[in-house]
C-alpha cells in the first residue's frame, strides 16, 4: 500500500480542484439560457439517469462518486453499436483497437496502455460480475442491458487487472410476458448478421432468456500475394441461455451460459518497408511522421502454411452463477464463474509475404538468405479459469453506515500459445472490505481495502530457481490496495467528490525458453490516482454534465522489449523499465434540446509522459556508431532516455458527439435520424514517439422509421472514408543484415460501408 503524499501532489490536486468549476460554469450558463429560450415549447421529460451497480450497489449515474461512462440498451440500439470497439469509439477517456485480429484487445483507459501478451492487462472485462480474461470483441451486444466503463484504478473494488479501470457487461433480464426479437443486417462487403431471442416467465419461480446470432463480414481488402490467403473476413456464431429463479421473495438466482465461435481470415497488415525510413539515416534508420496509408497487403505464400491455416479460429464458453439472499440484517451475494478458450492462429510473421529471411549461418560461411519457414507459425492455445466471490453487506446507525466484507478466489490454467513458451497456472486469493458513512445529509466518506495474493506456477519459474543467484526468487506477489472517497452534495442536483485510489498489476515471469535467466522475472506495477469530479443536472432536468480531473503516478511500468540473440524472429519479453505520470480531464454531457433533438457530447485530454525510461533501441538513434553502439551503462543513460515521451497507443485528445432526431408523424409511426462524430488524436507506435498513426475522424449516419413492432434503419459507417490506420507497430525487415533494418506493419481501417438493419419485436 502506497501512502506517500508530497507538497507537489497537494499543489497538483488543488489545481485539479479548480478545473471542474471553471469548466462547468459556462456549461451551466449555456444550459440555463437554452432552457429559458425553450420555455414556450411543449414540456419534455427530464433526462433519464441510468441506474448503475459499479460499486456493487444500486446508484444513479449522477450520484455515484466515481467516473463512469454508461451505455444502456436504448443507447446501443440508437447508435447501432455492435461490439466493444464501437463502445470505445463512442466513449471519451477510453480507446480500443484490434491489434492482431479478434484475439488481442487493448482497452486503453486514461492513457494506460500495454502490448497484448507482454505484461498484465491494465483494464479488464466483467460479465455480470465475473472476471473474463480474454478478448471480448465478438460478444454480441444484443445480449446486454448495460455497459459500464469505470475509469481509474479499481483494484480495491474489483481486484485483478483493473489497474486503469473495469468494463462491466450487465446482461438483460427476462420479462414477465413472452417477448422476443429478430434482427437482420445487410451491408456492403458481405456484412450480414441475424440475431433472434426470446424471454418469458415459465412459472412464478422461474424465467428464462435465450438468444442466438450469426455474423459475417467478408472484408474490403485484397491480398496482393500470389496464391496467398484471403484477408480480413470474420465469422461469428453465438448463443446464450439464462435461467432466473426466485425460490422465495428474499432470494434471487441467475444462471447464464454464453457460447461464442469465431472463424476469421488472416488479419490484414500493410507493410511499410525499411526503404521508406527517413530519419536517423546515419545511425539506425527509422521512420518519422505519420505512417504511410494504403500500403499493399502481401500475406502468406511460399507453401509454408496452407491457406486455410491462416487467421484465427476460436471457441469460448462462459458460465456464471449469481445468488443474492436478503436477511433482515443484511444481504449475502455469491458470484461464481467459469470461462474456457481454445484457439488456433496461423500467422505470416514477416507481414510482407517474404519467402526468405536472413540466416545467422551467414557468419559461418553460409548463404545470406534461407527459407523463412521459422516466420510462418501455426499455434494452438487454450485457457480455462474459474472464480468464486462472496460478499456480505449491511447498514447501521439508521442507514448512515453502509458496509460490506468479502472474499475472492480465482484460478487460471493457460496452455502455451507458441512452441517455445511454457504453460502457466495462476492463482489469486483476496479479502476485501468497504464502508461508507454519512456524517451529514450532504457529506459522506467511503473507504475500501483489498488484500490480494497471486501465485504463478510455471516451468519458467521452476527453471529460473535452478540458477545460482535466483534460487530465493518467490513466485508469490502480495499487495494491499485502497480507495478513499469524499463526496458532498452542493444541492439536490449537484455532487462534488474527491478520490484517492491505488492500482496494482500482478507480477509474472516471461515464459519464452530462449530468454536468459536475468530477463525472466516481471515485477508488479503500482499506480496512485487522485481525482476531483462534479456531476450536475440543470435546466429542469434537461441538461446533465459530468466532469473529472485526475493525476496518476505509474511506477515499475511493464513494457515490451526484444531479445534478438536468437536464430529466427527476435523474442519479445516484458520488463519493468519505466515510470509514467498521467494528468487528464474528461467532460461528458447530455442535453435535451427540444422535443425532437437531443445531444450527447464528450471530450477528454490525456497528458501521459514517461518520467523515467531508458531504451537501448532509442539509444542507438543518438549514440555515436548507431546500431553498433554498446548501449548499456553510462552510454544508455546519456543517449537512451525517453523521458517526456508519450506511451504508445495513447491518444492525447478525444471527442465524441451524437445528435439524435425523432418525430412522431402519427400514433404508430416515428421517424428518426442520428449523426455520430468521434475524434481521436494521433497515437505513437512505440516509446520513441517517431512513427504515428495520425488523427482519426469518424462520421456515422443513421436514419429510419419506427413502427409499432418494426424498426428499419439505413446506415452509413465511416461516411468520410477515413483511412487512418488503427494500429502500427515497430518490427524488423526480415531480409536485412542480422534483422538490423526497421519495418512497420500497419493495420488498415475499415472504409466507408452502407447497409440496412431491420428489427422486429413482439
Amino acid at each position: 500500500m502506497n501512502l506517500h503524499y508530497s507538497p507537489n501532489k497537494l499543489a497538483k490536486l488543488i489545481k485539479l480542484a479548480l478545473v471542474a468549476p471553471l469548466v462547468l460554469t459556462p456549461l451551466s450558463t449555456f444550459a440555463q439560457e437554452a432552457a429559458s429560450d425553450s420555455e414556450t415549447e411543449l414540456n419534455k421529460e427530464a433526462i433519464e439517469l441510468i441506474e448503475v451497480t459499479s460499486r456493487y450497489r444500486k446508484e444513479t449515474l449522477n450520484k455515484i462518486p466515481i467516473s463512469v461512462t454508461t451505455f444502456d440498451s436504448k443507447d446501443i440500439e440508437k447508435a447501432g453499436l455492435q461490439n466493444i470497439n464501437d463502445i470505445a469509439t463512442s466513449a471519451v477517456g477510453m480507446s480500443m483497437e484490434k491489434t492482431f485480429g479478434r484475439q488481442s484487445d487493448i482497452p486503453v483507459i486514461r492513457g494506460v496502455s500495454w502490448i497484448p501478451g507482454f505484461g498484465s492487462q491494465k483494464a479488464s472485462y466483467f460479465i455480470d460480475g465475473v472476471y473474463f480474461g480474454g478478448s471480448i470483441q465478438s460478444l454480441p451486444l444484443d445480449l446486454v442491458e448495460r455497459v459500464e466503463i469505470v475509469k481509474g484504478p479499481q483494484s480495491a473494488q474489483y481486484g485483478r487487472r483493473t489497474f486503469s479501470g473495469a468494463i462491466n457487461f450487465i446482461s438483460r433480464k427476462p420479462t414477465d410476458e413472452l417477448t422476443g426479437y429478430v434482427n437482420l443486417t445487410l451491408g456492403q462487403y458481405g456484412n450480414r448478421k441475424i440475431a433472434a431471442g426470446a424471454s418469458s416467465k415459465i412459472n412464478d419461480m422461474v424465467a428464462f432468456r435465450a438468444s442466438i446470432s450469426a455474423d459475417n463480414y467478408d472484408g474490403d481488402w485484397v491480398n496482393t500475394k500470389e496464391d496467398g490467403p484471403e484477408v480480413g473476413g470474420e465469422k461469428t456464431k453465438s448463443g446464450m441461455f439464462g435461467l432466473y429463479i426466485t425460490p422465495t421473495s428474499d432470494t434471487d438466482i441467475a444462471l447464464n451460459y454464453i457460447y461464442n465461435e469465431n472463424d476469421d481470415e488472416a488479419q490484414p497488415f500493410g507493410s511499410q518497408g525499411a526503404e521508406f525510413n527517413n530519419c536517423f539515416l546515419d545511425t539506425r534508420p527509422y521512420y518519422c511522421g505519420e505512417a504511410l496509408r494504403n500500403q499493399p497487403i502481401s500475406i502468406g505464400g511460399g507453401g509454408f502454411l496452407d491457406n486455410e491455416d491462416y487467421g484465427l479460429r476460436t471457441t469460448s464458453e462462459h458460465f456464471s452463477f449469481n445468488l443474492k439472499h436478503h436477511f433482515e440484517f443484511g444481504t449475502v451475494s455469491v458470484i461464481s464463474g467459469w470461462n474456457s478458450y481454445d484457439g488456433e492462429t496461423g500467422l505470416d510473421q514477416t507481414y510482407h509475404g517474404d519467402e526468405e529471411s536472413f540466416s545467422f549461418g551467414y557468419f559461418a560461411g553460409g548463404p545470406f538468405l534461407t527459407p523463412a519457414d521459422a516466420w510462418y507459425t501455426l499455434d494452438e492455445s487454450g485457457s480455462e479459469e474459474y472464480s468464486h466471490e462472496v460478499r456480505f453487506n449491511s447498514s447501521a446507525f439508521d442507514d448512515r453506515l453502509y458496509w460490506s466484507v468479502g472474499a475472492y478466489v480465482w484460478h487460471s490454467e493457460r496452455d502455451p500459445s507458441a512452441v517455445d513458451n511454457f504453460s502457466e497456472e495462476l492463482d489469486n486469493t483476496a479479502f476485501m472490505a468497504m464502508a461508507t458513512y454519512e456524517f451529514t445529509d450532504t457529506f459522506r466518506l467511503s473507504a475500501e481495502v483489498r488484500r490480494s495474493s497471486d501465485e504463478v506456477t510455471t516451468e519458467a519459474y521452476d527453471t529460473l530457481i535452478q540458477n545460482e543467484g535466483f534460487s530465493d526468487i518467490s513466485n508469490e506477489f502480495d499487495s494491499t490496495t485502497t480507495r478513499f472517497i469524499g463526496e458532498y452534495d452542493v444541492n439536490d442536483d449537484t455532487l462534488v467528490y474527491l478520490t484517492r485510489s491505488e492500482g496494482n498489476s500482478p507480477g509474472s515471469f516471461n515464459t519464452s525458453t530462449q530468454l536468459p535467466a536475468d530477463l525472466v522475472v516481471v515485477d508488479e506495477e503500482d499506480m496512485v490516482m487522485y481525482e476531483v469530479g462534479v456531476k450536475s443536472t440543470m435546466a429542469d432536468g434537461k441538461f446533465y454534465v459530468s466532469a473529472a480531473a485526475y493525476t496518476m503516478d505509474w511506477t515499475k511500468q511493464q513494457l515490451t522489449d526484444s531479445y534478438d540473440e536468437v536464430e529466427g524472429p527476435p523474442v519479445s519479453y516484458t520488463s519493468n523499465a519505466g515510470s509514467t505520470e498521467i494528468n487528464g480531464i474528461e467532460i461528458q454531457a447530455r442535453w435535451l434540446i427540444n422535443e425532437e433533438f437531443n445531444l450527447d457530447f464528450g471530450i477528454s485530454r490525456t497528458d501521459a509522459k514517461f518520467t523515467e525510461l531508458f531504451d537501448s533501441n532509442h539509444c542507438r538513434f543518438y549514440a555515436p556508431g548507431g546500431a553498433s553502439s554498446f548501449c548499456v551503462g553510462d552510454n544508455l543513460r546519456e543517449f537512451g532516455s525517453v523521458k517526456g515521451n508519450t506511451p504508445p497507443q495513447v491518444p492525447k485528445n478525444e471527442m465524441t458527439l451524437a445528435l439524435n432526431y425523432s418525430t412522431t408523424i402519427k400514433d404508430d409511426m416515428e421517424l428518426f435520424g442520428r449523426m455520430d462524430f468521434s475524434y481521436d488524436s494521433s497515437r505513437y507506435a512505440h516509446v520513441h514517439n517517431l512513427i504515428e498513426t495520425g488523427s482519426r475522424k469518424l462520421v456515422n449516419l443513421k436514419a429510419g422509421v419506427q413502427l409499432e413492432d418494426w424498426r428499419i434503419t439505413a446506415w452509413m459507417n465511416n461516411a468520410t472514408d477515413d483511412d487512418t490506420p488503427t494500429y502500427v507497430f515497430r518490427y524488423v525487415d526480415v531480409q536485412s543484415f542480422a534483422y538490423g533494418s526497421r519495418a512497420f506493419p500497419i493495420a488498415p481501417s475499415r472504409g466507408r460501408e452502407v447497409g440496412v438493419t431491420a428489427s422486429y419485436k413482439f
